[in-house]
């Protein structure tokens, strides 16, 4: 939205006083803009442009032709920059707020404007106004956008005028600013005429200041012919010649290399009695240096020397940079010249800020790095920036690719002359943003200059380092560190450093070694790679580490890591190497009177642990840490007493005498560890489901407020799937009036979606955006959400709604949606299978058409999603579902050959294999396919599976397809093969996972097919992870089943491994042991 102040200044014209349009004594901008030789009092306001916008009214066709044309090559790399804007009003904000803070404009923030105006073509969105579209005709001059040529700037004018010629009819004003743009960029106007007739029909006949632009055009370029014919025009006219016009025909010779010439046109205007003033002698100092006349130059601003103001000072000053030879000479003297009024501020003066970028791009570096040594240095007030001061010139550095020498050159001259004190710092920032090959080289230099490098510093440069060059690049760049004596402080080693060092890790005492090397000393880094030891279970190791450097440690640190291990511990009834690890930490603990014992018991029984519901595991470790000799603070024996009150009388009673026995008055525990384990109510978000139930009942005993505890309960009961009961909590919250939040509203949202109940679920979202407009529901919410319409049919809305967000906001997709995208894409493969029929009766060219695919193509355009076997899977299985299996084998060729993924490998081999036996359920199904035709697929498959994934792998896969739905003999022949090779880890794996699925009978039918065959799996095995997949998931009753089908068969003898876990898993449920398994395991 333009702010009024832009909206005021944008409507001025050029407010020197010196110029004066309506009247015919206007001073010429001779060399450059008058705007450049302006000086701006107030860096707030937006520029006074000249009303001068060009009128290429003759050519809007060919204009919006050519914009539109150019924007086709850039439209990708547009869409993506303008991605992140959410409307024309944000980019011109950007572009606003730039100006006014550095005078100057971006010419990347025009562009990505009038990508948003070209491309909205149907005026859906709202655009610019007459008055942003005069600001942004006017700034196509050098001194707003001096990065780029006068070619650019043109070309940028003309696609702006294309846009303000679909907001209005250009004014006189808009030519004005057409003219002052040519004039100051220095182009010519090849036919002044044509635009004379053009401004006359909607403006009538032009006036005397509209000829003197002209002419002013016209003496810029050089071209005495048009001027000529203009003279000859005005006198037609009777329109007197004022000072402005013979400025432009003197600059019209002078351009011509006609010095004699310009002599002429002052002694013309003597004639005409106007006598020249200094304005005249800058346009004759700007002749001679254009002319290589130095000596007659330096002459002149000697003669007049103190007289001149600062625009005609900088005016003659451009003219002086513009040479191919600069005559730092005559740079210096019109330096010296400039008002101390106009040079003396906190900042480098616009008009010479504009000029310096205008050197850095052209590779003059080391002119505007003498030019700025010029300026004198700022005095700061009590509250203003001290980094400012060329500021901008220091970013430039970088768009212009400066060499690092000089940059580093220039950032201390400004360091040593006082004119910004932290340009260094600014210097470095700025590099290890936007180019972190160089920071080091900064960091070096501001090392050199005697200021303290601080490790954060560094903190890009080791994520820039680890990208490149690995771990060896951030072993690298912690010694450049300690040569610059920075030391790496703990946060640093534990965010930048050691996640990055995986691998060199893997080997701790080397990694010591490595990092004590490069200055990272063992009491710094041991705890941290205790740490990574701990997170790997590799006790041993640390216990080893610990031996070896017997270094001092804070183990308040280790508390985490030591909590998930001992769940691993508990698990593997390790509880003495627990002890021993927890012995060695106290030993060498750098607080020796805190309760570091204490604090480890109290967070291992934290609340949703399952040790705090195992009173007897608790109690082993307990006991192994007494029989070390290891003690606790009183507050944590009472702590955990109580947390013991869950189990039996006999537990808890040894559990207190062995605490009493363990006690050590003079031990504390840490505040924040006493404070978690007192009797404190914990806040609802802390809360378990459970303990959120128990409370909602004592808050409604006390009718005390249960908002808050209504709304947290309700989110964890539709993210835990308990959708019943969150059901029941929505009726009490919409009963008892709760006020909703936008986490709520999206909760139930989630939930209606996942009850299958459309029309609630559109209420829902209907009420979250109408309540809640800018809240942003979750990405997997809204693919659910999709994916319900299209379960009721409703694809197009789907896909509606999906295109909506994208447009919206960045999308982010990824393994974070993938079961989301892949049950999207499911739905629309049974819609699609549902709809086959009907269509191909109707269209016979549509029942060629994979609607699947489709959408997933349109989802992956979108970012939801990228290619992945999974996500492919329902492309396949919509093919599968319609019973065309030969589109299925042609759709898995496609889709192997364009993404090299095999989705639904496994169940399409399976399939064959049953068609190819000649089942009749299946065949029936696939009423197209034969028992030769199957086969034929079946190589098919096969051999597409050889080309992506190797034979090997396909012969894993083919094996399991066959236990699965082969016969006994084909998996026995395809067995003993010798020529029959195996991926035998992806079997295994292949092998666990339909243990997870549940496939039993597969599994046993793989097993009885290897047995007596080592070459490739071990039988045993394979009942051996059908056991442990059992006693994952606590089915015993699964186990024992397995137990009978192994005991009817004559031929195998389970082995005693297999009865032991047996019995465990057992014991565990309390279920009686029957006596074959309690005989087979010595029970008594």
């Amino acid at each position: 939205m333009l702010r009024t102040r832009l909206l005021r200044h944008v409507c001025l014209r050029l407010p020197l006083r010196c110029v004066a349009l309506g009247a015919a004594a206007a001073v010429p901008a001779a060399h450059g803009s008058l705007h450049y030789a302006t000086p701006i009092t107030s860096r707030r306001g937006m520029p006074a442009l000249l009303p001068v916008a060009s009128s290429y009214t003759t050519m809007a066709a060919a204009a919006g032709t050519k914009a539109a044309s150019t924007n086709k090559k850039r439209s990708r790399k547009g869409s993506d920059g303008i991605s992140t804007m959410s409307s024309i009003e944000d980019l011109w904000s950007q572009l606003e707020q730039h100006y006014q803070q550095h005078s100057v404009l971006r010419y990347e923030h025009c562009e990505r404007v009038l990508e948003l105006l070209e491309a909205n073509r149907s005026g859906e969105r709202p655009g610019l106004t007459s008055g942003q579209l005069h600001f942004l005709l006017g700034a196509c001059v050098p001194e707003l956008l001096p990065v780029q040529s006068s070619s650019e700037r043109l070309e940028l004018f003309r696609r702006l005028w294309t846009q303000l010629l679909k907001v209005e009819q250009p004014t006189v004003s808009h030519y004005h600013t057409q003219l002052q743009m040519l004039h100051q960029n220095q182009l010519p106007l090849p036919d002044h005429r044509a635009l004379l007739a053009e401004i006359a029909i909607y403006n009538g006949p032009a006036d005397a200041a509209l000829y003197s632009a002209l002419l002013d055009v016209a003496g810029a370029s050089g071209n005495m012919r048009q001027a000529t014919e203009l003279i000859s025009e005005m006198r037609e006219r009777s329109f007197p010649l004022s000072e402005r016009n013979f400025h432009a025909l003197l600059l019209a010779h002078a351009r011509n290399g006609d010095l004699p010439g310009a002599e002429a046109v002052l002694n013309s205007m003597r004639a005409a009695g106007i006598t020249p003033t200094l304005s005249t002698q800058a346009l004759c100092f700007v002749a001679y240096v254009e002319n290589a006349e130095l000596s007659k130059a330096g002459e002149l601003l000697k003669q007049h020397a103190g007289s001149f103001n600062a625009p005609q000072l900088l005016q003659m000053l451009r003219a002086v940079l513009s040479q191919m030879k600069v005559d730092e000479n005559l740079m210096q003297q019109l330096m010296a010249e400039l008002p101390s009024e106009y040079v003396d501020g906190v900042d480098v003066p616009p008009a010479i800020n504009s000029l310096c970028i205008q050197l850095l791009h052209k590779g003059q570096a080391e002119l505007m790095i003498q030019l700025i040594a010029l300026l004198p240095a700022p005095k700061y007030n009590e509250n203003q920036n001290i980094d400012g001061f060329a500021a901008l010139l220091l970013q430039e550095l970088f768009r212009a690719r400066t060499p690092l020498n000089q940059m580093i050159q220039f950032a201390t001259q400004l360091r040593q002359r006082g004119q910004n004190i932290r340009a260094l710092e600014v210097l470095a920032e700025l590099a290890l943003r936007r180019q972190p090959a160089i920071a080091l080289n900064c960091l070096e230099a501001l090392n050199a200059a005697g200021e303290p490098l601080r490790p954060h510093y560094f903190w890009p440069l080791l994520l820039q380092q680890h990208k490149r060059e690995g771990e060896s690049g951030v072993l690298r760049l912690l010694g450049d560190m300690q040569r610059l004596g920075v030391e790496c402080d703990e946060q640093t080693l534990r965010l930048y450093v050691l996640p990055h060092l995986w691998q060199t890790l893997q080997q701790p005492l080397q990694a010591l070694q490595q990092l004590d090397a490069v200055g990272v000393r063992a009491s710094q880094s041991l705890v941290h790679v205790l740490a990574q030891q701990l997170q790997h279970q590799q006790v041993s190791e640390a216990l080893e580490l610990l031996q070896r450097y017997p270094t001092r440690v804070q183990p308040s640190l280790l508390l985490q890591p030591l909590a998930a291990l001992a769940v691993h511990m508990r698990a593997t009834k390790r509880y003495e190497l627990f002890a021993q690890l927890t012995q060695a930490l106290q030993q060498r603990s750098l607080q020796r009177q805190e309760d570091f014992v204490g604090s480890l018991l109290l967070q291992m029984c934290a609340p949703q642990t399952r040790l705090r519901q195992e009173p007897a595991a608790l109690l082993r470790f307990v006991h192994e840490l007494h029989r070390l000799q290891l003690q606790l603070s009183p507050a944590a024996a009472e702590s955990l007493l109580s947390l013991s009150s869950n189990g039996d009388a006999d537990t808890r009673q040894t559990l207190a005498q062995t605490l009493q026995k363990m006690r050590n008055p003079e031990l504390t525990l840490p505040a924040d560890i006493a404070a978690a384990a007192g009797g404190f109510i914990k806040h609802p978000r802390d809360m378990s489901l459970d303990e959120l139930e128990c409370h909602l009942v004592e808050l409604e005993a006390k009718q005390l407020n249960t908002r808050g505890v209504l709304r947290r309960l309700l989110q964890l009961s539709v993210r835990d799937g308990r959708l019943e009961r969150a059901l029941e909590l929505v009726a009490k919250c919409e009963a008892l009036h709760v006020q909703t939040s936008p986490g709520m509203l999206a909760s139930i949202l989630d939930l209606h979606i996942k009850l299958k109940n459309l029309p609630r679920a559109q209420q829902s979202l209907q009420r979250l955006q109408t309540t809640y407009p800018g809240f942003l529901v979750d990405e997997h919410k809204l693919i659910d959400y999709a994916a319900l319409l299209v379960a009721e049919g409703q694809l197009d809305a789907a896909k509606e709604l999906l295109q909506k967000r994208s447009e919206q906001h960045k999308i982010t997709g990824g393994d974070y949606v993938i079961k989301n995208v892949w049950q999207l894409l499911t739905n629309v493969a049974q819609m699609a299978a549902k709809e086959s029929s009907a269509a191909s009766a109707t269209t016979p060219e549509s029942a060629g058409r994979s609607l699947t695919l489709e959408t997933f193509q349109f989802l992956r355009k979108l970012g939801y999603c990228q290619s992945h076997n999974a996500l492919l899977g329902p492309v396949v299985r919509e093919w599968l579902l319609r019973g065309d299996m030969d589109g299925a084998v042609a759709e898995f060729q496609r889709l192997a050959t364009r993404h090299n993924h095999t989705p639904l490998q496994f169940e399409l081999l399976s399939l064959l294999v049953k068609l190819s036996n000649g089942d009749a359920t299946e065949l029936a199904r696939f009423s197209g396919t034969t028992k030769e035709s199957a086969q034929q697929h079946l190589v098919t498959v096969t051999s597409t599976v050889s080309r992506v994934h190797g034979a090997a792998n396909m012969n894993s896969a083919l094996l399991l397809a066959l236990a699965e739905s082969g016969t006994e003999t084909q998996l026995r022949r395809l067995i003993i093969n010798p020529e029959f090779r195996l991926n035998h880890d992806l079997l295994l794996k292949n092998c666990e996972h339909l243990g997870q699925e549940g496939a039993v009978r597969t599994l046993l039918r793989l097993a009885r097919g290897v047995r007596g065959l080592q070459r490739t799996i071990d039988e045993q095995r394979i009942y051996d992870m059908l056991l442990a997949q059992f006693a994952k998931t606590n089915n015993y009753e699964g186990a024992l089943d397995l137990y009978e089908r192994l005991q009817a068969d004559d031929e195998l003898k389970v082995s005693q491994e297999f009865i032991r876990n047996l019995v465990k898993l057992l014991q565990l449920n309390n279920v009686e042991i029957p006596s074959s398994i309690a005989m087979r395991a010595q029970i008594r």
